[in-house]
Formats: structure tokens, sequence, C-alpha cells
């Protein structure tokens, strides 16, 4: 008989337990950490809206040259491009070759903030 009650004590306490820890301090709002609705004005007509809705679904790039495709991928980026002309190797792509190579050295100041960050 004991090992009946242990069986069903344990099942019972299972069956507590996320419930015990449904709500473990954080505030939970709308669904998502700290994600609101918030009320937006707008001075576009929806006719306006419809019209660049219309207008994207035609062309459907953005201003850095980024396609966003219906597929489960959702973008394809921009493509560097070359080719052989007069025995040299050129670009052939409309981007920028002159931009600076991203600096991955993070001051201290960059660091408090995203310990900070990630500590939420």
């Amino acid at each position: 008989m004991s090992i009946r009650k242990t069986i069903v004590a344990l099942a019972l306490v299972g069956a507590a337990l996320p419930a015990a820890f449904a709500n473990s301090g954080t505030t939970w709002v709308g669904g998502d950490r700290g994600f609101e609705f918030h009320p937006g004005n707008s001075t576009k007509s929806r006719a306006e809206v419809q019209q660049e809705l219309e207008a994207f679904r035609k062309n459907p790039f953005t201003a850095d040259g980024t396609k966003i495709v219906n597929t489960d991928k959702g973008f394809i980026g921009p493509q560097h491009s070359y080719a052989f002309q007069g025995g040299t190797l050129v670009h052939t792509d409309s981007l920028a070759h002159d931009t600076p190579k991203p600096n991955l050295v993070m001051t201290d100041a960059e660091k408090r903030l995203q310990r900070e960050l990630y500590r939420r």
C-alpha cells in the first residue's frame, strides 16, 4: 500500500510542478518580454499605403539592394559579381567596395552594455 501512495503523491507533485513555476518573477507583456503595443498615427491614407504595397510587390528590393522573397529564406542579399575585362578581374556589381572593415574590438563601455543586456 505504501508504494501506491508514493506513486500517487509523486504524480500529484509532478502535475503541480509546472504551475508552481509558471510566473517566476519576470514580467511578460503581450506574450513577449517587454513588448507593448502603442497606437501609431500615420499621415498616409489607406489608399497611399496600398499603392506603396503594390509598388513594392512589383519591385521587391530595399534601398541597399536586398531582394525580399516570399520563401522561408525571406530575403536575398546583394552579391558581388566579377568578370574578366581586358585581362584583369573587375567588379561588375553596383555595390560599394570602399566600405571600411568592421571593428570587432569592443570598448569597456560597450562590454558593460553587452553584459547588462544579457543579464535581462
